[in-house]
C-alpha cells in the first residue's frame, strides 16, 4: 500500500489503534454491531464445503469461490470498500482489503508448515480424511481508502468484519460442515523447533537433562510427543524475570546454537526458555486445552524413553 495514498499521522494511528485490527482468531472479543449481523446467512459453496457469511457483513465484503486452487484455498474475504477504493488510486499492491482466506491442506502438507513461521496462519479444524483448514489472514491492516477522514470514519466497520472473521467464522464454518471438529496448532518457535524433530528433514538435535547427559536416538520417534506439546497448544511470551529454579529437560539444536529449557519445577512445567548463544533469552508459558498436560512432564518422558535407547 503506498504510503502517501494513505498515511497515518502519529495522532490518527493512535485512535484507530483498537479499530484497525488485523485478523487473529486468538482473544479477540466477539464484535457486537447491531442487530443486522443477525439476519440470515449468506451460503457460498466449494468442492463439498459451505462458507456462511451474515447477510449485513455480506453486503459490505467480497466472498470469492476459489475452483480448483492449486494450494487447496477454498475461499477469499475482502472488503469490498478497500478493492474499489484501490482500484480507483490504482493501486495493485499489498491486496487492500484482505481480511482472510480459508485454506485446506493434507496432513504432509500441514506438517511442512509446522516446520516454518506460520504467522497469519491459523488451524482451526481437520476433517475425517485427515485434511486440516487453516485460516490464514495478514499480518498488517489492509484498510485503503483514499484519505485519513475516511479512514477514520470508517474504522469501526472494518473492525467488525475482522473480529467476525477471527472469533465467529471459524466456528460458523465448523457448524455448517459435517465431520469437521476443532484442531488448532501453535505457531510460537517453540512449537516450530518441536515440529522439526518430528516433520522436517533430518535434524541435529539433542534432548538432556541437568547433570544426566544428553541423548538422540532414531529409535525414538519425536512425533508423538510433538503433537502433545504443539497441537491445541499455545505458548505465549511472558517476562522473562519469572524464570523458574531448579531442573529443566533441555532441547538443543548446536546447528542453529537455540536450545530450550522445559522447567520441571511443580506449578511451572509449563514454562520453557528460549536461549540463543549471543544470550538473547525469550521466556514462555504454555497452556494447553486438556487442563492437564504439563510441557515439562512430556519432555521429561521424552527424555527417559531416548535415555533409553542411547547410541
Amino acid at each position: 500500500m503506498k504510503i502517501r495514498k494513505a498515511i497515518f499521522t502519529a495522532a490518527i494511528a493512535a485512535s484507530l489503534t483498537a479499530s484497525l485490527t488485523a485478523v487473529s482468531p486468538s482473544f479477540i472479543p466477539a464484535p457486537v454491531f447491531g442487530a443486522a449481523v443477525c439476519e440470515a446467512m449468506v451460503p457460498y459453496q466449494n468442492d463439498g464445503m459451505t462458507l456462511l457469511v451474515p447477510g449485513y457483513y455480506d453486503s459490505l465484503l467480497r466472498t470469492k469461490v476459489l475452483k480448483d486452487d492449486k494450494d487447496g484455498r477454498l475461499f477469499s474475504i475482502t472488503e469490498a470498500k478497500s478493492v474499489t477504493a484501490a482500484w480507483l488510486q490504482n493501486e495493485r499492491r499489498n491486496g487492500p482489503g484482505w481480511i482472510c482466506t480459508i485454506r485446506r491442506v493434507s496432513e504432509k502438507k500441514l506438517h511442512k508448515m509446522l516446520c516454518s513461521d506460520m504467522s497469519g496462519a491459523e488451524v482451526f479444524a481437520k476433517d475425517a480424511k485427515g485434511n486440516h483448514y487453516i485460516l490464514e489472514h495478514p499480518t498488517d491492516v489492509r484498510l485503503f481508502r483514499k484519505n485519513n477522514e475516511d479512514m477514520r470514519r470508517d474504522g469501526e466497520i472494518w473492525s467488525s468484519l475482522n473480529k467476525w472473521a477471527g472469533t465467529e467464522l471459524p466456528g460458523e464454518f465448523i457448524q455448517a460442515n459435517k465431520g469437521l471438529v476443532r484442531e488448532a496448532y501453535d505457531n510460537s518457535s517453540v512449537a516450530m523447533y518441536l515440529a522439526r524433530t518430528a516433520y522436517g528433514p533430518r535434524v541435529n538435535y539433542t534432548i538432556g537433562m541437568s547433570r544426566q547427559g544428553a541423548f538422540f536416538s532414531d529409535e525414538v520417534k519425536a512425533d508423538k510427543y510433538v503433537e502433545q506439546l504443539i497441537r491445541n497448544a499455545r505458548y505465549e511470551m511472558i517476562d522473562s524475570k519469572d524464570v523458574p529454579a531448579g531442573e529443566c529437560v533441555t532441547l538443543s539444536f548446536p546447528d542453529e546454537k537455540i536450545r530450550f529449557d522445559f522447567f520441571l519445577q511443580d506449578g511451572r512445567e509449563n514454562y520453557v526458555r528460549e536461549v540463543h548463544v549471543d544470550g538473547f533469552v525469550i521466556l514462555y508459558r504454555a497452556a494447553f486445552d486438556d487442563g492437564v498436560t504439563k510441557a515439562g512432564t512430556v519432555m521429561k518422558q521424552w527424555y527417559r524413553e531416548l535415555s533409553n535407547h542411547r547410541i
